[in-house]
């Protein structure tokens, strides 16, 4: 749903010409896209059912071009092949959930099928539950109550107009006719009907939107799709259908569209997109997202699971400008803007999507270059599930993009969030409590996972790193026994602990501004005495050069040598330029630098080479929760985009590769 917010203002007079000049601000709902882990083969054609938490998938289309008998369960990141079989390899078949079993319905290989067949989606037994009137493939389902409409499909020589209802112990009866016989249509339930989107005709791909009344049953056009498409899937979710993927008349064109559709109106708007183009794709809805597995890509089938959740965020709107004239630019900016922007054609200030922990309001938040918020936990069903935040200092993403890792610093405990499900666990430390034995933390900073599976943390008023694999240490830098700087035996408070592509850690110490270099075996390489007040989060670049924030007001932002001299600085002491506590500077592919400047409430992106801010996220010193606010932003991680646009959360790694800072 998409709702109109007034925005602050006088009443409008009716009748009369003049157009507001003050901005509106909208509430808009998106869909976002989430990796959901992977199938155990590449697979497009399957038929796919949601029931009791999960997706059940049936039969598809290898990469070989081979139809398959397989039934595979995903329940969250786990995907179930079930030892049982379907009784015949096949494709291009449908499923629907009634009375907690899955019913398939038709489908083929050399030939179409008449079959339907009733599968237990805890064990995957399979029985015969009935015929159709005549073999049909290319054909989709929907359920309204206990009843399943079949719509559509292909007898192998013929394309069917036909929409059937069929309930378990019954014979399939005809309901319906669509205006023209269709195949590969997209088919979900809502409003109390059916909408019926795109699908080929005998001659085309379809852009119509029909909607079938089960009380009458009268087939009509509510509305139409912005392009053809057929081979797309369709879902429901919330009171819309979303249309997922699909191609056009052209094959091999597949569409990353995400079209939602008001089943009521036949109104539509783009929703989202897909983390790539697909078509053949199977997706069903499961508790408040939708999953989507498998699917053909422009040059072959794909085995990845994409989770699907609505996103609302607000996004102002400029005022209309007068008629019969142009809007000018205008030559100031507000407080809280940025200091310059990038010019028409030059590379974006954020090439990606910045990852913030927003401590102060006890939140994560994902914001792409437009200041939109992609991902946010906790969400209101988070809260009112009782899954939050307790000052989160920092947030990393996880190996393969399932997790975020966050250290509650202020409660000595390490959490993880699941991308997907939202789901929360404790990794280490008991929330509240503070200590220095086994399981126990003082103040963690910096929690990075690995690509092992373990992870590094600098338990800073413990003095010490601990490397942390499975709820247990497995390795540790310094003492709680001893805090005083003689690395690496011992340190003195540990705010920093960034890993190293060679294996080796770089330290910083609070007391006496240390920034350490670690060997990967355990040797110090390096002990220098940062050009800072307050050395944070030290990081590598080329060369063996460092990155550093100075956590002090004015902040400071530098990079210094392997002696500790000052290669570049940013360090204006006054005005909307100044820092206020950096704690963590971040290169960017781009050779910006991403900076949490934490006590103005902001995350901003500065440009090494005219040492000017050129974004930012959060209002300058106006704390808040709403759109482009933060309260005391104390963590980011960099999340590359892909191809299509999309977060790609798998692509980001701990350590990563030393990205150069384009200083001049």
């Amino acid at each position: 749903m998409v709702a109109f917010i007034a925005g602050h203002g006088g009443s409008s007079r009716r009748g009369s010409n003049r157009r507001s000049s003050r901005a509106t601000t909208r509430v808009v709902q998106r869909i976002a896209a989430f990796p959901g882990g992977r199938l155990p083969t590449a697979l497009q054609d399957a038929a796919a059912a949601s029931t009791g938490g999960q997706m059940v998938l049936l039969g598809g289309l290898t990469a070989l071009g081979r139809s398959t008998q397989a039934i595979n369960t995903i329940h969250g990141p786990r995907v179930t092949v079930h030892s049982s079989a379907l009784p015949r390899p096949l494709h291009d078949a449908a499923a629907v959930s009634l009375g907690g079993a899955v019913y398939l319905f038709g489908g083929g290989d050399v030939s179409s099928y008449d079959v339907i067949y009733r599968v237990d989606p805890v064990t995957g037994q399979v029985s015969p539950a009935g015929r159709l009137p005549e073999p049909r493939s290319d054909l989709a389902v929907a359920a309204i109550g206990d009843t399943a409409y079949v719509v559509g499909g292909y007898t192998g020589r013929t394309p069917l107009s036909t929409i059937l209802a069929w309930r378990p112990g019954t014979q399939p009866r005809v309901v319906g006719r669509l205006p023209t016989p269709l195949r590969y249509a997209a088919v979900a339930a809502g409003a109390g009907g059916l909408v019926i989107a795109g699908g080929s005709t005998t001659t085309t791909a379809s852009r119509e939107i029909l909607r079938f009344d089960p009380t009458t049953g009268r087939v009509g056009r509510i509305g139409v799709l912005p392009r053809p498409t057929t081979h797309a899937a369709a879902v429901s979710l919330g009171s819309e259908v979303l249309v997922l993927g699909g191609r056009g008349p052209r094959t091999g064109s597949p569409s990353a569209g995400i079209v939602a559709v008001d089943p009521r109106t036949g109104q539509v708007r783009s929703a989202g997109r897909l983390p790539e183009p697909l078509s053949d794709l199977s997706a069903a809805t499961v508790g408040g997202s939708v999953l989507v597995a498998g699917g053909r890509t422009a040059t072959a089938p794909t085995s990845a699971i994409t989770q699907l959740r609505p996103e609302t965020t607000t996004v102002s709107v400029a005022p209309a400008p007068p008629r019969g004239g142009s809007r000018r630019g205008a030559k100031g900016r507000g407080r809280g803007s940025t200091s310059a922007t990038a010019s028409a054609g030059s590379p974006p200030p954020l090439p990606g999507f910045l990852l913030i922990a927003d401590r102060g309001n006890n939140r994560v938040l994902l914001v792409d270059p437009r200041r939109q918020v992609r991902f946010l936990f906790p969400n209101s069903t988070d809260l009112a599930q009782g899954r939050r935040l307790r000052y989160n200092d920092d947030a990393f993403v996880g190996p393969g993009g399932r997790q975020i890792v966050a250290n509650e610093e202020d409660t000595h405990a390490i959490v993880a969030i699941d991308i997907a499900t939202h789901q929360l666990h404790v990794l280490y430390g008991h929330p509240g409590v503070k200590g220095t034995g086994a399981g126990y933390l003082n103040t963690p900073d910096d929690a990075y996972p690995l690509p092992n599976g373990s992870m590094l943390v600098a338990d800073a008023y413990n003095c010490r790193i601990l490397t942390i694999d499975q709820g247990r240490v497995v390795h540790q830098l310094g003492s709680a026994r001893r805090c005083q700087h003689d690395p690496p035996g011992s340190f003195g408070a540990v705010n920093g602990d960034t890993p190293l592509a060679d294996g080796g850690i770089l330290v910083s110490e609070i007391p006496g501004h240390w920034v350490d270099d670690i060997g990967p075996y355990g040797g110090l390489r390096l002990a220098l005495k940062a050009p800072v007040t307050y050395p944070s989060d030290p990081q590598p670049l080329p060369g063996g050069n460092i990155l550093l924030a100075d956590y002090s007001n004015p902040g400071r932002v530098v990079v210094v040598d392997r002696t500790g001299r000052t290669l570049w600085a940013y360090e204006p002491r006054s005005g909307h330029a100044r820092l206020d506590h950096p704690s963590l500077a971040l290169p960017l592919p781009n050779g910006d630098v991403a900076v949490n400047d934490d006590y103005r409430d902001r995350v901003v992106i500065i440009d090494p080479r005219v040492n000017r801010i050129v974004w930012q996220y959060g209002r300058t010193d106006q704390r808040g929760t709403g759109p482009n606010r933060l309260y005391i932003p104390d963590g980011i991680d960099f999340v590359p985009a892909t191809r299509t646009g999309q977060p790609d959360w798998g692509a980001v790694k701990h350590p990563s590769s030393p990205v150069a800072v384009a200083y001049p």
